[in-house]
């Protein structure tokens, strides 16, 4: 389906969709379903509550299966970047080949780029309403938040989509970008360069992260809990992560320092809404209360609801032939075990268990009443100290290594920590693998290597070039929008 057909539909009608709807067929096209009733726009937004649940129609389409419930973080995206060892007959057998023409694989790839557009289409079309709306109308700040909420949505979901179907800036930034949406119409969206279209998304999430300095979250008055039950929304310190991944795809060092450091300022303060993960939380006496997924430094995560549904068939003895795992030999290796006796490091000891006969990837395993289930990470706190290493590690070595080090003592590695004389290509080695352990099962390192345009992909039968960094947009896309 191209951008276009998203706008067939009156603009004077808007169809809202039940949570069981997307929870049951989170693959279906939305907007191209009909509901049982239709609410005029007019209507809908006339009070706060439309825009509540216009933009709870967006975050449960962002965790169906094209998007990060699956594809967009530990599906597709993290098959790509080789860290599991597939069966011969697993569904994502031909993707991690970089076989993107593959009758299955090209149809799972043009359904994220239309879940995606769909969600855009969704968010401009509360955008369009919020900007003409009387302020009066919504309680406490409110306003700010739908708004800041939506504009930082938007632009997340467009870096997103940059770094899936165009050259990186390092590759080619004067390649065509993504079409980048910014209202509900009828008219096809052209496309700008790469570079363009970053700096379109920047200065989108530069705003955002403007209004949203009246973001609750950043209220010391309200209660904890209520801050935290903000981060589970896309929020201020997710509008300033984002830009600091936003700036250092584009190569801007100056700027993705700053608001990395922003981040990791906030994280070490007292109060911090995103603290560090407790010792205390994964070493517990019950496996079904260990804090596997550091769920306390999600900067900005989903509440993934039906999570269970969909993760028991990638990581349990029920996935069969679509196991997404590493062997345990290649996770030897990408915790370094066996090479620097690392086997107590967090993520490796407490993130894999058998299931039955054989060991799965337990990240996300959904235990009955388990205090950490239906959450999925999408933007960690660790994520801003990785950024601020690499941009430091040529003139302040030692400060470089000491922000890895601080994760890694998270992690249960104080007794390895990394001395600080180490040079920068060696920095840049311990980057790359912290990006590999931490980011397991998240989609992130595929877009790390792309980022630094990597002539090789550890695991992949071929070098990297932009035939395996850049997927192909749908056909229709390029038929009938006028897209290249």
């Amino acid at each position: 389906m191209i951008i276009m057909q998203l706008y067939r539909k009156s603009i004077n009608r808007l169809w809202l969709l039940g949570a069981v709807l997307f929870v049951a067929s989170s693959c279906n096209d939305w907007l191209e379903v009909r509901p049982k009733s239709e609410i005029p726009t007019d209507i809908h937004f006339e009070r706060e509550s439309g825009y509540a649940d216009q933009l709870a129609g967006v975050y449960t389409a962002l965790y169906g299966i094209p998007l990060y419930g699956c594809d967009m973080s530990f599906g597709l995206m993290e098959v790509l970047s080789q860290n599991y060892d597939l069966n011969t007959n697993s569904v994502y057998r031909y993707a991690a080949m970089y076989n993107y023409n593959e009758t299955g694989t090209k149809a799972r790839i043009d359904r994220l780029w239309t879940m995606a557009y769909n969600c855009i289409a969704n968010l401009n079309i509360l955008l369009e309403y919020v900007n003409k709306a009387d302020p009066a109308i919504f309680s406490d700040n409110h306003y700010e938040q739908y708004k800041g909420e939506a504009l930082g949505l938007r632009a997340f979901l467009h870096l997103d989509l940059l770094r899936i179907f165009s050259p990186s800036p390092v590759s080619n930034p004067n390649a065509l970008g993504i079409p980048y949406v910014t209202e509900y119409s009828t008219a096809v969206t052209g496309q700008k360069t790469v570079n363009e279209t970053l700096d379109l998304i920047i200065n989108d999430l530069n705003a955002a992260v403007d209004i949203l300095k009246a973001d609750s979250i950043r209220n010391s008055n309200t209660y904890y809990a209520d801050r935290r039950e903000r981060l589970k929304y896309f929020n201020y310190y997710a509008a300033v992560a984002a830009l600091a991944r936003a700036y250092m795809y584009k190569g801007d060092k100056i700027n993705a320092l700053k608001y990395s450091e922003e981040i990791i300022a906030e994280g070490e303060t007292f109060n911090s809404v995103f603290p560090w993960t407790h010792y205390s939380a994964l070493e517990t006496t019950y496996e079904y209360e260990c804090n596997r997924i550091f769920s306390t430094e999600h900067i900005f995560s989903l509440a993934y609801s039906g999570m269970d549904n969909v993760v028991k068939y990638y990581f349990t003895s029920l996935a069969g032939d679509n196991d997404l795992s590493p062997s345990e030999n290649k996770a030897d290796v990408i915790f370094e075990r066996t090479a620097k006796g690392y086997g107590n490091d967090y993520r490796m000891l407490k993130g894999f268990a058998y299931d039955g006969e054989k060991k799965y990837f337990w990240k996300y395993h959904q235990y009955e009443n388990g205090p950490y289930n239906e959450r999925l990470p999408i933007i960690r706190k660790s994520e801003s100290y990785y950024i601020a290493a690499e941009i430091l590690k040529d003139s302040e070595p030692a400060r470089a290594v000491e922000l890895l080090n601080i994760v890694r003592s998270y992690r249960n590695l104080s007794a390895f920590s990394l001395p600080d004389n180490l040079t920068p290509d060696e920095i840049r080695q311990e980057i790359y693998k912290e990006y590999r352990k931490e980011f397991l099962g998240e989609g992130q390192l595929f877009f790390y290597y792309k980022r630094l345009n990597s002539a090789r992909i550890e695991g992949a039968a071929v070098n990297a070039n932009d035939a395996i960094y850049v997927l192909p947009i749908p056909d229709n896309e390029i038929e009938f929008g006028g897209r290249k």
